[in-house]
């Protein structure tokens, strides 16, 4: 049996013993249970993330010009429409008619322009010239009477009465010839220049109030302005409408922008040409490449953030809506195939940059020299290679 003083030496460095097994099994345990990354090469961004819209740069509010009842509805919400395609027909048989008379004036106006220009029929003249022979033999025959009652006048056979009577009628017969005279000689004048000039004027009028007629006629039918999706119909058939009352709202959603806000101290790293990768929340897993178009020229006074405008590089494999919310890594610069590890892996001491590399069953602190970082992943340019294994921070 142990004695007293045997127990006091053995218990001590029992208890020291059991302390230190404990200890290294719970550094063996945190080792064991450590989060790792094998070091690999990839491709690394760096730059800015701002958030940022899809926006439609077509987008059109079909609008009413004129008060009518909606006869026909050509498409439903979420329908395609090409450019020029009939969205909606009013009733226009009122302006119809209107369009029906006007070109009726001008018509007439041409046919009666045409007339004056070919002048009298040779039938006209012919009837007239008879008319003035007969004129003038009517007036020949009352002259040879009014002589013969002048003379017995004066023999006092014939009376004041009927000499009286001779000279109006010989005056009714001169008439009668001058104007025959007169008809014979206006048409063989023809037709006068201010004649034609009026009466071209009333077919050039007559021509306008048609155009005026089919330019008010176009209100009616309503059509697509661009191509694009019907995304909201407000009316339906038979409803009466006013002027600029929205009928229809039309949205292309192929030919969209970007617009991105981005703080002012981040503008030095963000500059026209710039690449860019957008990320919608709709599609986390599909990230879309595009380029900085321009920087609008103005700050919001009140978040002091600056427009930035993207447009995609290549047709989207997503549908993209007006209005959809977006991440955007401006980026800044670009690397490929280089070493990168997390940054969870990085840590800094003592002003240097450490990352815990694992050495058999241990890890140990290695520095290291990185370069440019996404954030996510950190660029290691020495003292690590391919396949090496790095702790990662709780």
């Amino acid at each position: 049996m142990l004695n007293k003083n045997t127990i006091r030496i053995l218990l001590p460095l029992l208890i020291a013993g059991t302390i230190i097994s404990t200890l290294w099994w719970l550094h063996h345990l945190g080792t064991a249970n450590a989060d790792t990354h094998t070091v690999d090469a990839g491709d690394l961004l760096s730059g800015v993330t701002v958030s940022g819209t899809i926006r439609s740069r077509q987008k059109t509010a079909i609008s009413a010009e004129t008060i009518a009842t909606i006869r026909y509805l050509a498409v439903i919400e979420g329908q395609h429409a090409a450019k020029g395609d009939v969205l909606v027909k009013l009733d226009d048989s009122v302006i119809a008619a209107n369009c029906a008379k006007a070109r009726s004036r001008v018509d007439c106006a041409k046919h009666y322009l045409a007339e004056l220009k070919a002048g009298p029929r040779t039938e006209e003249i012919t009837k007239i010239r008879e008319t003035l022979k007969q004129a003038e033999v009517g007036f020949n025959f009352i002259k040879a009477d009014y002589k013969k009652i002048a003379n017995l006048l004066k023999h006092g056979t014939a009376t004041q009465s009927e000499f009286d009577l001779v000279v109006k009628q010989l005056k009714i017969a001169k008439a009668e010839v001058g104007r025959s005279q007169a008809q014979l000689d206006l048409l063989l004048a023809g037709t006068r220049s201010e004649q034609v000039a009026r009466a071209e004027a009333e077919v050039s009028l007559a021509e306008a109030d048609v155009r005026r007629c089919n330019a008010l006629r176009q209100k009616y039918t309503l059509r697509a302005p661009h191509a694009g999706i019907i995304t909201a119909k407000y009316v339906n058939v038979g409803e009466i409408v006013s002027p600029g009352q929205v009928l229809l709202r039309l949205d292309n959603i192929k030919d969209i922008e970007i617009r991105a806000q981005a703080q002012e101290t981040q503008l030095p790293d963000i500059q026209p040409g710039s690449k860019a990768r957008v990320l919608a929340d709709a599609y986390p897993d599909c990230p879309l490449e595009a380029v900085v178009v321009n920087i609008l020229p103005r700050v919001d006074p009140e978040s002091g953030t600056v427009t930035v405008l993207l447009r995609l590089t290549e047709l989207p494999t997503v549908v993209l809506m007006d209005g959809m919310a977006v991440d955007i890594a401006l980026i800044g610069q670009e690397r490929h195939s280089v070493i990168r590890i997390p940054t969870s892996a990085v840590e800094k001491r003592n002003g240097q940059t450490v990352v815990q590399v694992r050495e058999g069953r241990s890890f140990v602190r290695r520095r290291v020299n990185v370069g440019i970082s996404d954030g996510q992943w950190v660029e290691v340019k020495s003292d690590l290679e391919v396949g090496d294994v790095v702790r990662l921070r709780q």
